[in-house]
């Protein structure tokens, strides 16, 4: 099995990690550092480097992310249906 590279990222002077590109990106997407900020992955990177310096980096994120719910315009008749079931549900509700 692959050895997974081992990246950090310096924020406010202080290093961070080792972790997986993948918790790299996670804290990416929670706010821990920017892309003003460095990272720094041995045979990946030459040195520290801007983290918005590296195309792609956190791209992969994306397909995680949960779709937006569609909105679709419920039919006439079912609303209608709704409504009329609604009403029963009212009138069985009221005391005699």
């Amino acid at each position: 099995m692959a050895e997974d590279k081992k990246w950090y990222y310096a924020k406010d002077g202080k290093p961070y990690g080792p972790m997986t590109e993948y918790e790299l990106c996670k804290a990416f997407e929670a706010g821990s550092f920017t892309g003003n900020d460095y990272v720094f992955c041995k045979g990946e990177t030459d040195g520290w480097v801007k983290a918005s310096s590296i195309s792609g980096l956190c791209d992969s994120l994306a397909l995680d992310a949960e779709p937006e719910p569609q909105k679709h315009e419920v039919p006439l008749y079912e609303r209608a249906s709704y409504e009329l079931s609604k009403g029963d549900q009212a009138k069985k509700q009221k005391p005699k």
